[in-house]
């Protein structure tokens, strides 16, 4: 899905696509969700510490192998196009970022392209697939690199590889050079680190209404619940990372119909968010939930409706739903575990025409075992999908 989000300056940035969805995080208590119709979803990135570091390629230098994650500083400076960015890891958990970026007297002028990747064989792949770009100033000339990347149907590769303990980069298939790390002071009055966010909730009071954007943290990924009063309107969950200064949000799974990325400078205090809102923080723990231990086909019965459910989660981080073979509910799409909160996100739908279902589905996961699972969602669509999943059980 392709999304290209235009800036405007000052210290809280926040970027909609299309009509702009409203934000909302989630919290270890499970909320009511916002109807809306279903939409197409994009694949969800897994991310590997090792990156597969066997593997090798013909044209790298003789005893050089793929770097890993563990390879990476936190920033470095690239050249694409005889273009220098600046590329941010951040946390290692998934998302990376290229700036553009120009100090003039008026101010910066900047650019910044967001991607999703699982940096397996040590290569960094752009495109229309995972890259979200926004644009502050159109007139700086590596901002139309930055659009050109987003857009390709064949994304742009940034291979890093280690070669005699030295670290190389090439940008498709050109020629290896020494990555340079960019070393920047730290802001202490900021949170630079999104490390630090984990296993914290921010309740942030938006200025000028009555409306508490509640945030919960899960090492690199985050929920955002909208609420207004006791009632969560909305919510959405995705990828959160720091880069210069900037706390970075990406969205993968929303309530709402549309999808926002989101540039905000978190005080270091955590109470407030530059020219956006005030906050109180809170800690809480969380029985994190390995996806692996929920791959594979799940049963349900619903002894009042009579009908039997089969969840399928697969390995590809695709899913398919059905009750009663396909007659009574059909759904498929893409899922992920943020901590313990599992996500459904919704791409087909039985009957979709004739009914209103939430685009995601989001729940905390207890009682994991070889044996099944609680999911304690709050799917409001009809027949809403089960609350207690089991192993299926074959004819002997």
């Amino acid at each position: 899905m392709k999304r290209s989000f235009f800036l405007a300056g000052g210290f809280a940035l926040t970027l909609f696509f299309a009509a702009c969805g409203d934000d909302g995080s989630s919290s270890n208590n499970v909320d009511q969700e916002t109807d809306g119709s279903s939409s197409s979803v994009e694949d969800s990135t897994e991310v590997s510490s090792s990156s597969a570091a066997e593997y090798k390629d013909p044209t790298w230098p003789e005893g050089a192998r793929a770097a890993t994650l563990s390879d990476l500083k936190k920033y470095y400076l690239v050249k694409i196009k005889d273009e220098t960015f600046h590329l941010g890891t951040g946390l290692k958990q998934g998302l990376f970022s290229l700036w553009a970026i120009d100090e003039v007297e008026s101010g910066v002028k900047m650019a910044l392209l967001l991607v999703t990747s699982d940096f397996k064989d040590g290569i960094i792949k752009m495109g229309s697939s995972n890259s979200d770009v926004m644009i502050v100033d159109e007139k700086l000339a590596s901002n139309k690199i930055l659009k050109d990347i987003s857009k390709a149907d064949k994304p742009m590769e940034i291979s890093f590889i280690v070669d005699k303990d030295v670290l190389k980069y090439r940008v498709d298939k050109g020629e290896f050079v020494e990555a340079e790390v960019e070393q920047l002071k730290v802001n202490q009055s900021l949170v630079t680190d999104a490390g630090n966010l984990d296993k914290k909730r921010l309740d942030c009071k938006v200025s000028g209404n009555d409306t508490v954007q509640v945030y919960s943290f899960y090492n690199g990924r985050y929920v955002l619940e909208k609420v207004v009063g006791k009632d969560t309107v909305s919510w959405s969950a995705g990828y959160v990372d720091t880069f210069r200064g900037y706390t970075t949000f990406v969205t993968k799974f929303t309530s709402a119909t549309s999808f926002a990325v989101m540039l905000k400078q978190i005080t270091a205090s955590m109470d407030s968010i530059y020219g956006e809102s005030k906050c109180t923080k809170s800690s809480f723990n969380y029985s994190g939930v390995d996806a692996a231990s929920l791959k594979g086909e799940w049963v349900a019965f619903d002894e009042k409706a009579n009908m039997d459910w089969s969840l399928n989660l697969k390995a590809s981080m695709g899913y398919e739903l059905e009750a009663d073979d396909k007659k009574s509910e059909w759904k498929d799409g893409t899922w992920d575990v943020y901590g313990d909160v599992l996500l459904l996100k919704v791409e087909k739908l039985l009957n979709a025409s004739e009914r209103k279902c939430p685009s995601s589905i989001k729940g905390n996961v207890s009682g994991a075992s070889e044996k099944g699972f609680t999911y304690n969602h709050s799917d409001k669509c009809t027949p809403a999908l089960p609350k207690t999943w089991k192993v299926p059980v074959f004819e002997e």
